[in-house]
């Protein structure tokens, strides 16, 4: 009896554990998303990527040191059918050191560089929008969570109006299409409800992905996100220098920097090669050789004086492409402005917003109970309790729509400036 018992308990902490839902708040949320979130950490490993390509870029400006070793075996018959081998080893040690090379290098450096800043403003780009999309499913989250509350609240109001109506009714004090109305509210009710709890399987789903969740795991949130204090926002933005930061800012900088570095690249051809190399060889006829030393300086100056005009026209046809890279970021800049500037409006009016349907809400709350009074003892008709008793439900339901706007307005600023919760 007691293994049975026993197995009885150990399978019900099964069921019990697999049923437990994986409890979280916003912050660990977002450690979550850091850690999982695969278009987070791809953009990640490629920005890191081209952080070691530029530690390449300027291995161009140190020596290249190489090591050489070889091997010849040489037969030889004359004749009188005299055979003759012989073997010979040569190693050598060679370091070469360009001194000028017409700035190539520079520009190499500068293309990679421009490189980087592509991929760190891809980086920003995604981090900020996983960031918009992680506030913006507890949004989500919390105002299916509020609806489903409320319109389970509103169906039972529903249910309580229409006894009251339907008891008035029998009393002879009311008349039956009052009763046909509050019964199609109750049924509007019930279907507020079923899209609630549908609305509520939707936003989990769509958080489960952001988070690279199984479908089957159970979760639930247990802290909504904080709302930061609008008017520690609402000092004078230096708007220029937010522009600056912006990953569309940086994608076109980074452009800007491609161009200036293939106009450097082309002009370099104008200009002599330079280099010097030393050299220590030792030669021999057993390994290792060292029968005979050599040691060798040299330097070298090369200069392409005339390829057709090639070299011309290239560097004519960059220095264009260079003016029209700074054109399109400056008139880019202006659109950035203007974007910042309606994102930050939007969120300051969202954030107005939520206090202006509380004072309503509040209002409306206090005249429902006035009308509920006097609709009960008979001194209000049904038309007149009716309507106030709507204006209450539409507030509810606008108080949490407000709510969620004000945090998808932050979220919203957040990505328009490219900034999130993520390092």
């Amino acid at each position: 009896m007691k293994i049975i018992n026993a197995i009885s308990l150990f399978i019900l902490f099964i069921h019990s554990s697999a049923q437990a839902s994986l409890l979280l708040t916003f912050d660990e949320a977002t450690s979550l998303a850091l850690k999982n979130n695969l278009e987070l950490k791809s953009a990640k490993e490629s920005f890191e990527a081209y952080k070691l390509n530029v530690k390449s870029a300027y291995g161009d400006f140190l020596p290249e040191l190489s090591l050489g070793f070889s091997y010849s075996r040489l037969s030889n018959e004359n004749d009188r059918s005299i055979k003759s081998t012989s073997h010979n080893y040569n190693s050598s040690l060679t370091i070469t050191q360009n001194l000028f090379n017409g700035f190539s290098d520079v520009a190499g450096v500068k293309s990679a560089l421009s490189k980087l800043l592509t991929e760190e403003a891809n980086y920003q780009e995604v981090s900020s929008q996983v960031s918009y999309d992680l506030k913006s499913a507890f949004a989500q989250y919390y105002y299916a969570k509020d609806s489903l509350n409320l319109t389970r609240d509103i169906k039972k109001r529903r249910e309580d109006n229409l006894r009251m109506v339907e008891l008035r009714f029998e009393n002879g004090r009311e008349n039956k299409g009052s009763v046909l109305l509050s019964k199609a509210y109750l049924e509007g009710a019930k279907l507020d409800l079923l899209k609630a709890e549908n609305a509520l399987k939707v936003s989990l789903y769509y958080l489960k992905r952001i988070l690279n969740l199984s479908e089957d795991e159970s979760i639930e949130l247990t802290k909504a996100p904080e709302l930061k204090d609008i008017k520690s926002e609402t000092t004078e933005e230096n708007f220029n220098e937010l522009i600056s930061q912006t990953p569309v800012a940086k994608k076109f900088k980074a452009t800007l920097m491609s161009a200036e570095a293939n106009m450097i690249s082309g002009q370099s051809n104008f200009y002599p090669s330079w280099n010097v190399s030393g050299s220590m060889e030792k030669s021999g006829t057993s390994f290792f050789p060292d029968d005979n030393k050599t040691l060798k300086i040299s330097t070298g100056l090369t200069w392409s004086l005339f390829n057709g005009g090639s070299d011309y026209y290239s560097s004519q046809s960059n220095n264009l492409l260079v003016q029209a890279s700074q054109k399109r970021f400056e008139n880019q800049l202006k659109e950035l402005k203007k974007s910042l500037q309606e994102s930050f409006s939007n969120y300051k009016e969202a954030s107005l917003a939520v206090s202006v349907s509380q004072a309503f809400l509040k209002a409306a709350e206090v005249r429902s109970d006035i009308a509920r009074s006097k609709y009960n003892n008979g001194i209000s008709n049904f038309d007149e309790w009716d309507l106030i008793e709507n204006e209450l439900i539409n507030r509810q339901k606008d108080f949490t729509l407000k709510m969620r706007e004000r945090i998808l307005a932050e979220a919203s600023w957040e990505n328009t400036q490219g900034k999130g919760m993520f390092p």
